[in-house]
């Protein structure tokens, strides 16, 4: 059951559809979809068919018509034409048991990535499924676009989040439009068959990690993990996806599971850390989001959640696996104070983060990447 914009309780078949008319400096816009969710503020959270949520202040509606009604999203055909008619000529749609491609890139590479997101997939929820931490499939194929040059990653990047600078990024999720774009930097659209695919790849393991890393946001927030438009701590959405995306060079497609050591932000965690000091306090890692936004601590909070989320999963999986549940509980467009995440992590980890820092340090400093 939910509640929403007056109706009541809903039965679990039906939601709230919405008609809505907006005005912005283009003139007015007419948007038609479900209503997930209203903020206390009136702001309103509208998914389309599509799964692409838009957020809209009280100010920007100036009309609005509801009914109750089943919703229907697109089906996978709907999807992949929406997909190749945005992407533009060159792109076809390769679809896997989970996924929906859209590609203008190799056929090798195109079958290389879609065993790699169904191998992701399988141990996503065996993963969840270890922590009896409850999580579902999306019930609809997940849309991922993959460009063959950069310069159209970077172009398509540009168009739907003008506001972001996307250089040097091979790839990420967006939580807006539920959609994982991902830039091949193989370079190659000769490679027919994924042993070449492999073997390009095993020499930039960049881009497997960066599928995985991706791939797993878009799980979290379609599994109910995660809401979209909820407000996580960044060091639990980040460090998850982190600790999934180490490549395993032996692996068919050099990844086999979650839980490997980074070669990437192990060295940096160690690196970082001076006098048994986090350069970012886990008291504040916790609480806000601020390092991530900082360039120059950025690093250090991808390093310190990595180690966070990896010592508490070996460490203390039952109680992780209990703070995962409280997360799931976060509803879109409900802010949570600083002073809640505290307490939320503290009751179900058992530990303050000073407890905790004193433990994680050498503990995170003893692990050595796999050769």
């Amino acid at each position: 059951m939910c509640v929403l914009a007056g109706f009541g309780e809903l039965p679990a078949d039906e939601v709230l559809l919405s008609d809505i008319v907006i005005r912005s400096a283009d003139g007015e816009q007419r948007l038609a979809g479900r209503v997930v969710a209203e903020g206390t503020a009136g702001e309103l959270l509208l998914e389309d068919p599509a799964g692409r949520m838009r957020q809209l202040s009280g100010a920007e509606v100036v009309g609005r018509e509801d009914r109750r009604g089943v919703w229907q999203p697109a089906d996978a055909e709907q999807l992949g034409q929406l997909l190749k008619t945005e992407a533009g000529s060159g792109f076809e749609v390769y679809q896997t048991e989970h996924y929906l491609v859209c590609s203008n890139c190799s056929e090798g590479y195109n079958e290389f990535i879609g065993r790699l997101l169904e191998t992701v997939h399988a141990q996503y929820f065996d993963f969840w499924k270890k922590l009896k931490v409850d999580v579902v499939s999306a019930g609809r194929p997940l849309p991922v676009l993959m460009f063959q040059s950069e310069s159209e990653f970077q172009s398509y990047a540009g168009r739907i989040h003008p506001e972001t600078g996307f250089e040097g990024v091979p790839g990420f999720y967006s939580v807006r439009d539920n959609l994982v774009l991902v830039v091949d930097l193989t370079r190659d659209r000769s490679l027919r068959d994924v042993s070449a695919v492999r073997k390009k790849l095993a020499d930039r393991p960049l881009q497997v990690a960066t599928v995985v890393h991706e791939a797993v946001h878009q799980l979290s927030f379609n599994s109910g993990l995660q809401q979209r438009f909820a407000d996580f701590p960044v060091w639990y959405s980040e460090g998850l996806s982190l600790y999934f995306e180490p490549p395993a060079e032996r692996a068919a497609v050099l990844w086999s599971r979650p839980g490997q050591v980074s070669p990437r932000h192990h060295p940096e965690f160690v690196r970082l850390v001076r006098d048994e000091t986090l350069p970012v306090p886990l008291s504040d890692l916790l609480v806000n989001d601020q390092a991530f936004q900082s360039a120059d601590a950025a690093v250090a909070a991808y390093a310190e959640s990595w180690g966070l989320v990896s010592y508490l999963l070996k460490k203390k999986p039952v109680e992780f696996a209990e703070y995962a549940r409280r997360l799931q509980r976060l509803q879109p467009l409900r802010a949570v104070t600083g002073s809640e995440r505290q307490q939320m992590f503290t009751e179900a980890i058992g530990e303050t983060p000073a407890e905790l820092s004193v433990r994680l340090i050498p503990w995170v400093r003893r692990l050595r990447v796999a050769r």
